[in-house]
């Protein structure tokens, strides 16, 4: 086998981009309970840290430290089998392990088949394998990644893949197809339903445990839901939610013996596993559906109309995403993949490289050939990915007859690879499918031209076809191995968007992507006209000479210096001018400086653009000017066939796509069509007879989400939270009975009174003083709440009054405060620990837990979240006479603010703590009359500490107060005020 050094060469070019570079990343596996949570890997220089934590993820298995050769086997140079030599093991540090032990094992193997003439070669032979991975020319799937060549460069016995399910095939003409149809139909049906119903129920039996967990009094209340108010709404919402009842009492059983929510998978079904389906229509149903005739299955099935059976299909697709349709007969891809990454091979000015793409698939089928067991019905799968991104870089448009010309060259240069490396290891090989003409290739596709004029056509293996052949297709990555890549397409699919947000952090810039930059390079598009398509695109980042909008206009309006900095550093991170230009932006003094009302900033202090006189037509302006439109076809510096290269590609352009591949590589071109959510069912049939015409191998066709489904979650149906704008339209009709119409209203915020009454309360919690003020309506019910903690951080500070704020809204447009109760008691984080100054809490366990308590037991009565409850801590009720005297003795201003009341409340008012009380065994005085009712015999320390059983109940007329004794014969006196009166018979 002829082996050049083309990859190794090119390495050497890259220079530092390719320099290997330590990067930190999150561990995984048993790794992250060694040392601590992150760990050190080694990676090209230009790889992302998305890529570093994907590579990372996969390399999690320990390997021998330390290796020795292993005895008694055949030496090929220096490629010779290891094994471990003492049982120290750690994760491999990096790429180059990797590329050492995959290129090394496949090359000793190659050459233990007499590939090659000498050792040299065989080592020349493993550098390109390895060089090719470096560079990402070539990406291994994840099993090889993570276990391919471990036997050979460490002894270790390496994990078999799991064999992949083969989807349901389903025959059009077999008699059984309608059934089988209507049946993946159910399933898909069914597996949602059941997921659904599988995480409520998990949601409502977990609350049930968690009720029972976070409940701190004794342990025959918190397991009672007569006594743990919590458990209680647990288990009714459990209920009402269709729980069954004997899950409901098996969860509190779980939780009175201590067991997690984990035990509660046995009482929970597992999801319905829905298994992948295909179905393949022959070329004889669409000759049918196309002359309108009937269909007849096979094995007297009956017949049908061709038309209805396809719109029965395409139902099925257009309701849940499958089956998956072939038209052709294709190999299903097997065994080891290797993903051939197209971009790596656009050069300089946008060339092609034909002679690395060449050599890549030589190497690597090869490889792959030599090394798969001869029983096997294929060796392994290499497929193209990237195809779009690959025609972008070289300045083709996706969608054109240049752009499938060139698509078609790159398949079939591969092709003629491919059946190179068959013909050299006895291996199977595709057929070549229809010629090119050459004279159409794109500039930059010359020495594609040329491998394809000099490649000999006929197929003459140099062997008996004794080993299993290599499949050649065209789709996506695996989901564990498309972060290695940082490819800007995936698959035969298009490029979607010109733009890529730069980092690995969310609100990070976005800049134009490799691919769109290399295409108006190799468009011969100046530097000056390549940095405004990217303004166009990305964006300015700033509001800097924004029309309209703009930092000029805004300051104009009055917007002091440090707002316009504040509202620069949201719009560099990311946000849209609408959400920026904000109420906590601007601050209350600012937007009170600019003329905004009150009831305005209230209304509309989310988004103050139109507040400050711009239009939509000016916000839109605004936010294209600084966060760009993400694409370029309407980019206005560009002329119009450079813009037409980025265009979007319909559905169609996609399929005619695939079948320019498909016809040059002998296997399926996967692609996955996703539609509109308001497409409709003869949409998709439309896409399924123009996928028969063309005989496409592979076609997924899905419906995306529709507007109504970004609505839903926004709509809470039990109270009515509508959009104001959106009131239904009433339509009466007139019958012969009554009926009852309910009108839903849509949420209003309750106002606070502007002068509001309520309570400070000052507690240490874990050595942190915390300061709750709460405001409260007219009627007693709390309707804000502010938090203050004493030498704290500026933004803790800052973030528990944001966090105060969302609850006082939540509380004034309706939320229940047993909801946030709920959701935030027992939550824990420091700081957490005793709290004092507190009479109700004794610990807490954060400081959100702390004020959420005090308010439910302040608010909602929650004596269930106090430690020290009156009624628990004296159950027999002795001593309660002497607390009820005391709370009669205070003075009545300690607990009514004068400030609130403006010195309006009387100085004799007087604190009355104890109430009348049926006696609990007849009369009071022994007789036993039942009916009888006692008061306490409990004085109150006024005007010579009379007996309360002395008033008459009659009102003072000179204060109103009811402590008028006398009457009876008797003069008549006041306790309070001291008015004496004539005596009444």
């Amino acid at each position: 086998m002829e082996v050049f050094d083309r990859f190794a060469q090119q390495l050497a070019r890259q220079g530092e981009r390719l320099a290997p570079e330590e990067r930190t990343v999150t561990a995984s596996g048993d790794d992250a309970e060694l040392a601590s949570s992150s760990r050190t890997i080694i990676v090209p220089a230009d790889w992302s840290a998305n890529a570093a934590q994907s590579l990372a993820d996969l390399l999690d298995t320990p390997r021998p430290l330390r290796t020795r050769p292993r005895p008694g086997v055949k030496v090929i140079g220096s490629l010779t089998p290891h094994i471990a030599d003492d049982e120290t093991r750690i994760t491999e540090s990096g790429l180059e392990s990797l590329t050492t032990r995959l290129a090394g094992s496949l090359a000793w193997s190659a050459a233990r088949q007499g590939a090659f003439e000498t050792p040299e070669m065989a080592e020349t032979f493993a550098r390109e394998l390895a060089a090719s991975l470096t560079s990402r020319h070539v990406m291994p799937d994840a099993n090889l990644i993570a276990e391919g060549g471990v036997d050979w460069a460490y002894g270790d016995t390496p994990e078999s893949p799991d064999a992949p399910e083969l989807p349901l095939q389903i025959r059009a003409a077999a008699r059984t197809a309608p059934g089988q149809l209507r049946r993946v139909a159910e399933t898909a049906l069914r597996g949602s339903i059941l997921e659904v119903g599988a995480r409520v129920t998990r949601e409502r039996l977990e609350a049930i445990g968690e009720a029972c967990r976070r409940c701190s009094g004794e342990p025959d209340d918190c397991f009672d839901p007569r006594s743990n108010a919590a458990l209680a709404r647990a288990m009714r919402r459990a209920l009402k939610d269709g729980v069954p009842e004997e899950a409901v009492e098996r969860a509190l059983s779980l939780a009175r013996q201590g067991t997690g929510d984990d035990a509660l998978g046995a009482l929970i079904p597992d999801p319905l596993p829905q298994r992948k389906a295909r179905l393949y229509v022959p070329p004889a149903l669409c000759e049918a559906i196309a002359k309108d005739e009937a269909w007849s299955f096979e094995q007297d099935g009956g017949s049908v109309r061709a038309r209805d059976f396809r719109t029965g299909i395409a139902r099925t697709v257009w309701s849940f995403g499958t089956p998956s349709l072939a038209f052709h007969e294709s190999p299903d891809a097997a065994g080891p993949t290797l993903f051939v990454n197209l971009p790596a091979y656009i050069g300089v000015e946008g060339s092609f490289d034909a002679d690395l793409l060449f050599d890549a698939i030589r190497y690597w089928a090869a490889a792959l050939a030599l090394s798969a067991p001869k029983g096997a019905a294929w060796a392994g799968t290499i497929s193209l990915t990237g195809l779009g991104a690959a025609l972008t870089a070289c300045g083709l448009a996706y969608d054109s007859d240049e752009g499938r010309t060139a698509a078609a060259a790159i398949a079939r240069l591969a092709t003629l690879a491919l059946r190179d490396a068959a013909a050299g290891t006895g291996a199977s090989a595709p057929g070549l499918g229809p010629d090119i003409p050459l004279d159409t290739l794109p500039a930059g596709f010359e020495t594609v031209a040329a491998r394809l004029e000099d490649a000999a056509t006929p197929f003459l293996p140099k062997a008996a076809l004794a080993r299993p052949g290599v499949v050649l297709a065209c789709g996506p990555v695996d989901s564990a191995v498309a972060g290695l890549m940082d490819a800007d397409s995936d698959g035969a699919a298009p490029v979607l968007g010109a733009t890529t947000t730069t980092g690995d952090v969310f609100g990070g810039g976005r800049t134009l992507r490799r691919c769109v930059r290399q295409g108006l390079e190799a468009l011969d598009q100046s530097a000056a006209r390549i940095e405004q398509a990217e303004d166009h695109a990305a964006g300015r980042g700033t509001l800097a000479g924004a029309p309209a909008l703009s930092l000029e206009a805004l300051a104009e309006r009055g917007l002091p210096e440090d707002v316009l900095e504040r509202l620069e550093d949201s719009i560099a991170e990311g946000a849209s001018i609408r959400h920026a230009l904000n109420r906590w932006t601007l601050g209350d003094r600012v937007c009170r400086e600019l003329g905004l009302s009150s009831d305005v900033v209230e209304a509309e202090g989310a988004s103050l653009c139109r507040a400050l006189g711009f239009s939509e037509a000016d916000i839109a302006a605004a936010d294209r000017h600084a966060q760009g439109t993400g694409e370029l076809h309407d980019s206005p510096t560009l002329p119009a066939e450079i813009r037409s290269v980025f265009a979007p590609v319909a559905p169609h352009g996609i399929m005619r796509m695939a079948h320019s591949v498909e016809q040059q590589i002998g296997g399926a071109c996967a692609i996955a069509l996703e539609l509109d959510g308001d497409a409709t069912i003869d949409d998709v049939s439309a896409l399924i007879d123009a996928g028969a015409e063309l005989g496409l191998r592979r076609l997924d066709i899905r419906r995306t989400a529709s507007g109504l489904f970004d609505l839903l979650p926004a709509i809470d149906f039990d109270k009515g939270d509508y959009a104001a704008d959106a009131a239904p339209q009433i339509h009466e009709r007139i019958v012969e009975r009554t009926v009852e119409r309910v009108v839903e209203k849509p949420a209003a915020r309750r106002k606070l009174p502007d002068r509001r009454k309520g309570y400070i309360q000052k507690a240490t919690v874990g050595g942190h003083k915390v300061y709750l003020h709460t405001g409260e309506f007219d009627d007693g019910e709390l309707g804000e709440i502010f938090i203050d903690m004493h030498k704290e951080g500026a933004a803790f500070r800052s973030l528990m009054n944001n966090f105060a704020i969302a609850i006082s809204i939540g509380l004034q447009y309706g939320v229940p405060l047993e909801e946030y109760v709920d959701a935030f008691v027992y939550t824990r984080f420091e700081p957490a620990g005793p709290v004092e100054g507190n009479d109700s809490i004794q610990q807490a366990t954060s400081i959100l837990d702390y004020l959420f308590r005090e308010l439910g037991v302040s608010y909602l009565g929650r004596e269930d979240l106090a430690e020290v409850s009156p009624d628990r801590a004296d159950p027999g009720g002795l001593g309660k006479g002497v607390q009820q005297e005391k709370l009669a003795q205070e003075d009545a201003a300690k607990f009514i603010s004068r400030g609130f009341s403006r010195g309006q409340v009387p100085d004799n008012i007087l604190m009355f703590a104890n109430a009348p009380r049926k006696a609990a065994s007849g009369r009071g005085d022994g007789s036993g009359e039942a009916g009888h009712y006692e008061l306490e015999d409990h004085t109150i320390t006024r005007a010579g500490s009379r007996d309360i059983t002395a008033y008459s109940g009659d009102p003072c007329p000179e204060c109103g107060h009811f402590t008028v004794a006398g009457g009876d014969g008797e003069p008549r006196n006041c306790d309070a005020c001291g008015w004496t009166g004539p005596a009444i018979d």
